[in-house]
């Protein structure tokens, strides 16, 4: 579980499938994919868009960026995709999100 939120984090601003997690673990995707599952109770894609909707979230606290911005610097295929995704997990909007938690 170090190794994947280690990875992911390091490479934030793309996409991280788990092929190429179960490839720098040296495993199979379906054996991979099962192990996570197994030790952590959560899918390891849910696991991954987890650490993209934290980092989103900080990003929205402690910057000034726009959310086309965000999205672009977590690799979100559009901003709208960014926001749906966002609504889904938070439920609220990144500019919602933004106005409540603003430091």
């Amino acid at each position: 579980v170090r190794s994947v939120r280690s990875y992911t984090l390091r490479h934030i601003s793309r996409r991280v499938t788990a092929e190429e997690l179960s490839r720098e673990l040296g495993m199979s995707r379906s054996h991979f994919c099962r192990r996570f599952k197994e030790e952590t109770g959560v899918a390891v894609t849910d696991f991954i868009t987890e650490l993209r909707i934290d980092e989103a979230k900080r990003l929205l606290t402690v910057s000034r960026k726009s959310l086309g911005e965000i999205s672009d610097c977590l690799g979100f295929s559009s901003q709208s995709h960014f926001q749906n995704v966002f609504k889904a997990h938070t439920g609220e909007t990144p500019t919602e999100y933004r106005k409540a938690n603003i430091k």
